[in-house]
């Protein structure tokens, strides 16, 4: 992505804010490109760098983009997921959860998963896609989105889902992780997109 951004095709003071509950989405002021995920402070920090760059007189550009975390391969998709459902809280929440058990079968392990009960983890898994239609294609290495150690441990979700004996502590395990990660995207996380993902939706 370019360190500046030409602003010259847009109105000054423009409101860049999609929603702001359950998760603040903003649109970023660049077209293609992956969706950042960054920090209240550095979202906050940029918008008033952003502010003053749209009242300039003449050309006008933002020098920089927020300190961030970008979101691609399986985290893209799933915040496609979030982002469709963005004005119902209880889908987004089943999205992200959906997520967890995708996580779930690819990169972690649980003696469940090693018994015949995997059939209903699966069974779980399509029905959740077929009604919330969502889906991860390409390479994926992980679906639920990266978040800075401070707010949410990293390897909590894992140690939770390698330590359920039963299918019910599984699922109660991923529930409970994913919920607890959606909280912090909730409390301590602005997303930015830009306009091609906004228009895929």
């Amino acid at each position: 992505m370019a360190d500046v951004i030409d602003l010259t095709s847009r109105l000054p003071g423009a409101n860049n804010l999609i929603t702001s509950h359950p998760l603040e989405f903003r649109r970023g002021d660049w077209q293609h490109g992956q969706p950042l995920l960054c920090t209240r402070m550095e979202s906050a920090r940029f918008e008033e760098h952003r502010a003053g760059a749209l009242a300039a007189p003449g050309h006008r550009h933002i020098a920089f983009v927020p300190n961030h975390l970008s979101l691609d391969e399986g985290s893209r998709c799933t915040l496609l997921g979030l982002f469709r459902h963005r004005n119902d809280e209880g889908r987004m929440r089943r999205v992200y959860h959906l997520a967890g058990l995708m996580e779930c079968v690819t990169n972690a392990t649980s003696p469940v998963l090693r018994t015949d009960l995997l059939r209903r983890l699966y069974q779980e898994i399509t029905e959740e896609r077929e009604a919330l239609q969502v889906a991860w294609r390409g390479r994926v290495d992980h679906f639920l989105l990266p978040l800075f150690p401070e707010h949410y441990n990293p390897n909590l979700f894992q140690h939770r889902i390698s330590r359920a004996e039963t299918l019910k502590e599984l699922f109660d395990a991923v529930r409970g992780e994913t919920d607890a990660q959606f909280n912090a995207l909730s409390r301590f996380y602005v997303l930015y997109l830009p306009d091609d993902f906004i228009f895929r939706i």
